[in-house]
Parts: structure tokens; C-alpha cells; sequence
């Protein structure tokens, strides 16, 4: 298991910033999935699961559909990673170092490498856990 926390900045507008803890924990028995943990200022979490293919093409292009996406983008010189995630008609913006992000997502990417990730799934409990859900 891998984890990264880092700042996450929630954009209100172009002059205002909160703060906000961002976990992101690649786990390679679940070897397609990135799970985020976003700390408010509050202490309350918000939990996602995002592909770490779609986190990883963020960091180089815009990315991702629906509740979850991402781009790259610059802010003051300094390159960073902007996400949006959305449930019904709310939606959230964060800044992330773009540096960080991509340098643990490669780290990911030595664990479980491109296009193997079906190799390292655990069958029995995927199909257990469509089981128990159906």
C-alpha cells in the first residue's frame, strides 16, 4: 500500500482558499483504484474513488467525466493539478502540486505497472463482494 497526503485548497473564487488535507491511498489488490480522503478544516472526511488512470492523465491533460475531473493548470508560475468533484448539483474545486501527485502516481506505477493491473486483482474477493452488494 502506498499513501500520499498533501494540501488540497478548495478554490471559492479567484481570492479565496481553504485548506483542506488530501490522503490518497493505491492499494494493489485493488489495482485500478486510487481511494481520497479529503480533511475540512471542520475534521469531517469526504471519501472518493478515483481511477489512477484518470488521476494520472490529469496531470498532463484534462481528464475524467461525470463526478470526477482533472487538469493541469498553473498558478503564480507554480504547476498544479486542478479537481473537481461533483455529487447532484454540488460541486467542489481543489488545487494539488502537480509535482507531488504525478511523483507518487509513478511511484504506484512500480508497484503495479500499466497495463498489469488485471494481473493483480483478487478474483475471489471481487466476485464475494459483487455478492454480498447484489
Amino acid at each position: 500500500m502506498r499513501s500520499l497526503r498533501l494540501r488540497a485548497d478548495r478554490i471559492l473564487s479567484p481570492s479565496l482558499r481553504i485548506p483542506h488535507e488530501a490522503e490518497f491511498r493505491y492499494d494493489q489488490t485493488d489495482p485500478l483504484a486510487v481511494s481520497l480522503a479529503l480533511r475540512t478544516p471542520e475534521g469531517s472526511i469526504v471519501r472518493w474513488t478515483v481511477s489512477r488512470d484518470v488521476l494520472f492523465e490529469g496531470t498532463e491533460e484534462p481528464s475524467g467525466i461525470g463526478d470526477v475531473r482533472l487538469w493541469p493548470s498553473r498558478v503564480r508560475a507554480r504547476r498544479v493539478v486542478l479537481l473537481r468533484l461533483e455529487v447532484q448539483d454540488l460541486s467542489s474545486l481543489f488545487e494539488l502540486d502537480l509535482a507531488r501527485l504525478r511523483g507518487w502516481l509513478e511511484e504506484t506505477f512500480q508497484l503495479v505497472p500499466p497495463g498489469t493491473e488485471f494481473d493483480h486483482v483478487e478474483w475471489a474477493t471481487a466476485l464475494a463482494t459483487l455478492m454480498r452488494q447484489g
